[in-house]
């Protein structure tokens, strides 16, 4: 199937070559000479995917990336800047705004389409093929368990897969339920202009677990979503599985990563006020065009609820019952919590971390 794209530009000259160059590939192109007339055409007809030059008047590339993203409509559209601004901060920009790449002129005909290409394929998987499997664990209130379903996941995945844990909330407890004491983190990328720049910068701020894990330590305040996806990037190189744990509620990097999560775990619990926060999570996920299998639920049933009960409850409310209910353990979390060690290495056999084993086995394999 032939894919279409908007390319956007001022200068008429690059307008017509790039899409001399894209239609010579086999693309259906259209063209639009300034961010109003791109608007107005994705009013009428939605493309496959949009090549924006950033230095246009009256309304930059940036501002169209940040329209496009911002109604629900077009949300989903993969953004690729395309310009002659090669500074870190300009890139930093342009994924700031959404964008799922950045090409800087000049770029060689064959390369802009293999470019072009890889991003289509990756949007129309709704990942990142080319990087680590994502897995991000939210929780739809506080307290519901999340950074230790988080926590648990990327432990038992350390055991056959390369793993790195990012805690994305601020001020998270991450290290704690791991027993580190991190010198380096988040923080540490935070204080950088335009940082990381490569993997090995990454690395220097890592921190190894005994069990082959790695931790990117928690900050004390949120992190700019740019940076994130600039973290995403050069993480490839340095494991095969991401678990983010993402904190509570809808943040600003929700929906930046959403659609590039392999699953995307909503830890919850069976009580109004969390479902209600869960239905909002479920619904921005949904305008986003996260692939609805994608999303898993995970009940964390901390109070001994009657199985049956909750799942009715958690069913009515949400339209769908969870794909995965962790019974009981709240003694056996908390001297988890103590001693330093996931309830997975500290008590592998333990029914709840036999059930968050089976759960982080089958995020990888796709099975229910």
């Amino acid at each position: 199937m032939t894919q279409t794209i908007l390319v956007v530009d001022d200068d008429l000259d690059t307008l017509t070559l790039i899409g001399l160059t894209l239609q010579r590939r086999g693309f259906t192109v259209l063209k639009a000479q300034s961010g109003p007339e791109a608007l107005e055409k994705l009013h009428a007809d939605l493309p496959d995917l949009l090549i924006v030059d950033v230095m246009m008047p009256h309304m930059d590339g940036y501002e169209v990336c940040r329209t496009v993203k911002s109604d629900s409509r077009t949300a989903h559209l993969p953004v690729v800047m395309l310009t002659a601004k090669a500074q870190t901060a300009s890139q930093l920009e342009g994924f700031r705004a959404g964008a799922i790449d950045y090409i800087t002129k000049p770029v060689h005909p064959q390369d802009l389409v293999a470019r072009i290409a890889s991003v289509i394929e990756r949007a129309q998987t709704a990942q990142a093929d080319d990087g680590p499997s994502i897995i991000a664990v939210a929780g739809a209130k506080g307290g519901v368990g999340a950074t230790t379903l988080a926590v648990n996941l990327a432990a038992a995945l350390a055991a056959q897969h390369r793993t790195l844990l990012i805690d994305l909330e601020a001020s998270g407890t991450d290290a704690i339920h791991l027993g580190l004491e991190p010198q380096h983190g988040l923080a540490d990328l935070l204080e950088l202009e335009n940082g990381p720049t490569d993997p090995a910068a990454l690395q220097q701020v890592i921190t190894p677990h005994g069990s082959g894990l790695q931790l990117l330590a928690a900050a004390d305040t949120a992190i700019d979503p740019a940076r994130v996806g600039l973290i995403l990037t050069h993480a490839a190189a340095l494991c095969d599985v991401c678990v983010l744990d993402l904190g509570w509620g809808i943040s600003h990097v929700t929906r930046l990563i959403a659609q590039r999560c392999k699953s995307f775990i909503i830890a919850l619990d069976s009580d109004r006020i969390t479902l209600g926060q869960a239905n909002r999570l479920l619904q921005l996920l949904k305008e986003a065009y996260v692939p609805p299998e994608t999303i898993k639920l995970v009940w964390i049933d901390r109070q001994g609820l009657p199985i049956e009960a909750g799942h009715t409850t958690i069913a009515a409310m949400l339209g769908r019952a969870p794909d995965v209910t962790i019974e009981p353990a709240a003694e056996a979390l908390y001297g988890a919590l103590d001693q330093g060690q996931p309830l997975v290495l500290s008590r592998p056999d333990h029914p709840a971390a036999v059930r968050m084993r089976q759960l982080a086995e089958s995020l990888l394999t796709h099975k229910a």
